[in-house]
C-alpha cells in the first residue's frame, strides 16, 4: 500500500493539479470512502486506489462518474460521490470481498429494507454484509449475524403486505435467537445455571465453519467452548436443558472449575449415551453404507467412536459424512473402490444436506486411531466424475491418494 494512501480518519493527499475540473468530486469521493472506512488515493486525472480487505490495493477508473460529475453543481457532489461509492461496495460484496463498513442495499430491494425496518423496531441497528448476511447491533452493545436466504427465498412473489409479515416474523426470531446467545431472554431461566453447567447435560454439537462465521461475531465466537475438529468443522460444548439446547459458554465452564478439554471429553461421552440407531444398507451403485441416526442433534459425537458403529476399524478407513445434526453416514473402505463409494457417499450426503438446518455436504476420510489429541483424523475428500468424458478428478491429500492407487493397481 502506498505511504501516501488515505486512512479512513486520516487525511488524504493533495495534488497539484487540484483546481484542475474533477478536484471538487476527487474530495467529495475520497471523503465518502473515508466514511465508509475505506483508505483511498487519488490518482489523477480519474482513478482511485483503494486498500482491499486482507491487504493488497486495486486501482478504479471513475471516469464515466467524473464526467457526470462535472455538469452538477458543487453542492450535489457529496451525495453523488455517496452513491458511486455504495455502488461500489455492493458490487465487492456481492463477489465476496468485503470492501467498506455493510452491504448497502439496491434502493429497489424491498424485501431488504422491509425486514431492516422490522429489525429496527426491535431496537437493533442493522446492516447487510452480504446480499443474504444481517449483522445487527443491539442496545446493549452485543452484536450478531443472521442468514437471511430463507427469508430471502420465503418472500418471493409475494405482496408488499405479505413480505412485511414475513419481514416481522423474521426480525422476532432473529431477537429471540439473539437474545438466547447473548444469554438475555427474558421469562426463561438460563440454561447455564449461575453455579456453572451440570456436566450431566454437556452434549457436542457439530458446525461447518461458515456457517459460524455468518451467525457469529468473533467476540460470540471466541465466547463459546468450541474448537476445530476437521477442515470446515468446528464442534462446541452444548447446554441440554429442558426448553433448549444452549452453547456452553466459557465463563458458565470457569464457574466449575472444569477444564475446555475435559467438558469436550464429558460431552462426547454423554452424547454417545444417548438413543441412536445403528442399519447397515446399500446405496447407489451398491456401495454399503452405515446409517447413525436418532431422534436428537447431537449424532455427530458418533465420529469420535466410528468404529463401534463400523463394527470393526478398516485398516483403509472409512468415509464419512456428517450432513445434518441428526444423522452420521459412514463408508468402511473395503472391497468397493474408493472412487465409486465416494461419489455415491458425496450424492446421499448431498441429498440430506438439503433439509433443515444441514452442517455440511462435505465428505470426509476418517482414519482409525484418530490425532495426536484424541480428536478422530476427518479429512476432507471430493471426486468430479465425468461418466461421458470418462474422466476423475479426485481432491485429497497424498495418503488418502495412496489409497485409491492400492485398489486400482492389480
Amino acid at each position: 500500500m502506498s505511504d501516501e494512501m488515505r486512512p479512513a480518519h486520516g487525511r488524504h493527499r493533495r495534488h497539484a493539479g487540484e483546481g484542475a475540473p474533477g478536484a471538487d468530486f476527487a474530495d467529495a469521493l475520497l471523503e465518502a470512502f473515508a466514511r465508509e472506512r475505506i483508505e483511498a488515493e487519488h490518482l489523477p486525472p480519474t482513478g482511485v486506489r483503494t486498500a482491499l480487505p486482507g491487504g493488497g490495493t486495486t486501482d478504479l477508473d471513475f471516469a464515466d462518474a467524473f464526467r457526470e460529475a462535472a455538469a452538477m453543481p458543487p453542492g450535489d457532489l457529496p451525495g453523488f460521490a455517496a452513491g458511486v461509492v455504495r455502488g461500489l461496495m455492493r458490487g465487492f460484496r456481492r463477489r465476496g470481498v468485503p470492501l467498506g463498513t455493510h452491504y448497502p442495499l439496491p434502493a429497489d430491494d424491498a424485501a431488504g429494507h422491509a425486514v431492516l425496518r422490522a429489525l429496527e423496531r426491535h431496537g437493533f441497528s442493522p446492516v447487510f454484509l452480504d446480499p443474504d448476511t444481517i449483522g445487527l447491533k443491539a442496545p446493549d452493545g452485543t452484536a450478531g449475524k443472521f442468514d437471511a436466504r430463507g427469508y430471502r427465498s420465503a418472500v418471493v412473489g409475494r405482496l408488499p403486505e405479505e413480505v412485511e409479515a414475513l419481514a416481522a416474523d423474521f426480525a422476532r426470531d432473529c431477537a429471540q435467537e439473539h437474545a438466547r446467545m447473548s444469554g438475555q431472554e427474558r421469562g426463561r431461566p438460563p440454561a447455564q445455571p449461575a453455579g456453572g453447567a451440570d456436566p450431566g447435560s454437556l452434549r457436542i454439537r457439530l458446525h461447518a465453519e461458515e456457517t459460524l462465521a455468518r451467525e457469529l461475531t468473533e467476540e460470540m465466537r471466541a465466547s463459546l467452548v468450541t474448537r476445530p475438529l476437521a477442515p470446515g468443522l468446528w464442534e462446541t460444548v452444548a447446554v441440554d436443558g429442558p426448553d433448549s439446547v444452549q452453547m456452553l459458554t466459557r465463563a458458565a465452564l470457569q464457574r466449575t472449575g472444569t477444564s475446555p478439554e475435559q467438558a469436550f471429553r464429558t460431552a462426547v461421552d454423554n452424547s454417545l449415551g444417548e438413543p441412536a440407531e445403528v442399519s447397515r444398507h446399500e446405496g447407489p451403485g451398491g456401495i454399503p453404507l452405515v446409517h447413525i441416526g436418532g431422534d436428537h442433534l447431537f449424532m455427530a459425537a458418533h465420529v469420535h467412536a466410528l468404529d463401534r458403529a463400523l463394527g470393526a476399524a478398516p485398516p483403509s478407513g472409512a468415509l464419512v459424512a456428517l450432513p445434518v445434526p441428526q444423522v452420521v453416514i459412514a463408508h468402511p473402505i473395503d472391497g468397493h473402490h474408493p472412487i465409486a463409494a465416494l461419489e455415491t457417499v458425496q450424492e446421499v450426503a448431498a441429498r440430506f444436506a438439503e433439509g433443515d438446518k444441514p452442517i455440511t455436504g462435505q465428505v470426509y476420510w476418517w482414519r482409525p486411531g484418530g490425532g495426536l489429541d484424541g480428536r478422530p483424523d476427518l479429512r476432507p475428500v471430493r471426486v468430479d466424475v465425468d461418466h461421458a468424458a470418462k474422466s476423475i478428478a479426485l481432491y485429497a491429500d497424498d495418503d488418502f491418494h495412496q489409497v485409491v492407487s492400492a485398489f486400482t493397481v492389480p
